[in-house]
C-alpha cells in the first residue's frame, strides 16, 4: 500500500531526478530560491537522487568517474547541497536509486549486507517509499517514480489525482474532467545536467530534458516551476 501523507493545506514542493553528481550546476540556487519564496511544509524527492553511472546495467563511458569516486562525489555534493537544504524528505523509490539493490541481487549478494540509503548517505530524516498517497485539498495525489508517459493514463487508471518523474522531457500539467469529478495528472521534469557523458545516451532523443520541480499551494492546486535558462543553459536567476 502507498505511504499516506497529510499535505492538507500545506506548501508541497517535488524535486525531481537530480542525477547527483550529474546534475545542473544551478540546481542549489534554483532549489534555495524556490525554498524562500514558497516555503514548503513537504519535500518530497521522485527519485534518482543519484545517478550510479559507473555500476549502471548499460555500457558506461571510460571518462567517467569510477564507482568508488563518483559515491564519494556524490555523498559530498548530497551534504553540502540538497541534505543541508532539506533536513526531512520523502523520497521514492526508482531505477537509478536502486542500482545497487538491483546489482547486488543480479550476482546473488543477500541484500541484508547493505547498508540502508538513510546510513550511507548520513540522511537520518530522509524516508524511502515505493509510492505515496498524498491527501491535499483537492483531494489524493498518487505519486509514483515513473510508471506511464501515456496522455492522462495515470490518473485515469488509479482514479485520482497522479504525479510522476522519470521521464526527463516531460513537464507539464493536463485536467482530466469526467462525470465524477475533475482530476490531473502531473510530470515534474528534471534537474539533470545534460551535458553530462552521464546523460549521453539521450541525446538523440527528440524530447530534451526540461529543468523544473513541481509544487502543490495550500489550496491543492498543482503548479510547475520552470528553472528559467539562458543562452548558455545556466538559470537567470529568476522564478
Amino acid at each position: 500500500m502507498p505511504t499516506r501523507i497529510n499535505a492538507k493545506s500545506k506548501e508541497v514542493l517535488l524535486i525531481s531526478d537530480t542525477h547527483i553528481p550529474y546534475s545542473h550546476p544551478d540546481y542549489i540556487k534554483f532549489l534555495t530560491a524556490i525554498k524562500k519564496k514558497h516555503k514548503p511544509e513537504v519535500v518530497i524527492h521522485g527519485g534518482d537522487e543519484l545517478d550510479y553511472a559507473a555500476i549502471s546495467f548499460h555500457d558506461q563511458d571510460q571518462e567517467l568517474l569510477s564507482a568508488g569516486d563518483e559515491l564519494d562525489r556524490s555523498i559530498i555534493e548530497l551534504q553540502e547541497g540538497l541534505h543541508k537544504l532539506f533536513k526531512k524528505v520523502d523520497l521514492l523509490e526508482s531505477n537509478h536509486g536502486s542500482l545497487v539493490y538491483r546489482k547486488m541481487k543480479h550476482h546473488g549478494i543477500a541484500i541484508r549486507h547493505l547498508k540502508t540509503l538513510q546510513e550511507l548517505y548520513e540522511t537520518p530524516l530522509w524516508n524511502w517509499h515505493h509510492d505515496i498517497l498524498l491527501d491535499t485539498n483537492m483531494g489524493e495525489s498518487y505519486i509514483c517514480h515513473g510508471k506511464t508517459s501515456a496522455y492522462g493514463k495515470l490518473c485515469k487508471e488509479m482514479m485520482c489525482n497522479a504525479i510522476q518523474f522519470h521521464f526527463h522531457g516531460k513537464s507539464e500539467i493536463t485536467f482530466h474532467r469526467s462525470a465524477t469529478g475533475t482530476r490531473y495528472n502531473m510530470y515534474c521534469g528534471c534537474l539533470v545536467d545534460e551535458d553530462s557523458l552521464a546523460m549521453a545516451y539521450g541525446r538523440n532523443n527528440l524530447p530534451k530534458p526540461i529543468m523544473s520541480v513541481g509544487r502543490i499551494d495550500k489550496n491543492g492546486m498543482p503548479h510547475i516551476v520552470r528553472m528559467n535558462l539562458n543562452s548558455k543553459g545556466r538559470w537567470n536567476g529568476k522564478l
